[in-house]
């Protein structure tokens, strides 16, 4: 399997919006992504071929970055696309004080991810996942990667 990382551009949008509806519970919409790119968000990448496969999205506060969106398609999982966005976006920011994100108090598989890179919980935000049909609104578990 021949992967390609890099920095993403607006030119990925569409790639990034078809695999955000295809893998995420709240995907955002195409033009809240383009917008977010336009205002300086930086997008991790990596292609499989001429398919977007994994993506990372992050924005910079201050000296904090949040991590917006980790993303990864299905048939990939677990051959360490996710590990090599997040350790691109780790190694770019290592001179902020923190990173910061927030996953869904059922999603255990990503806690543990994050917990393997070296995230610890810091807290939790009530309701912080919106209802949907087949699911009640969620807890986000808050999780830091401590400098």
């Amino acid at each position: 399997m021949s992967l390609n990382y890099r920095m993403g551009t607006i030119d990925d949008i569409e790639n990034v919006f078809r695999l955000s509806r295809a893998v995420l519970n709240e995907a955002w919409s195409k033009s809240v992504m383009l917008q977010s790119l336009q205002i300086g968000y930086d997008l991790y990448v990596c292609y499989q071929g001429e398919t977007l496969v994994g993506y990372v999205l992050s924005q910079d506060i201050l000296l904090e970055t949040q991590i917006m969106q980790v993303c990864v398609h299905q048939d990939v999982r677990r051959m360490g696309v996710g590990k090599t966005l997040m350790l691109m976006l780790m190694k770019e920011k290592q001179d902020m004080n923190e990173l910061i994100l927030e996953v869904r108090d059922s999603n255990t598989a990503a806690q543990q991810f994050y917990k393997y890179l070296g995230f610890e919980q810091v807290g939790l935000r009530p309701n912080y996942y919106s209802q949907s049909q087949t699911k009640p609104r969620e807890d986000a578990v808050v999780m830091v990667y401590p400098k």
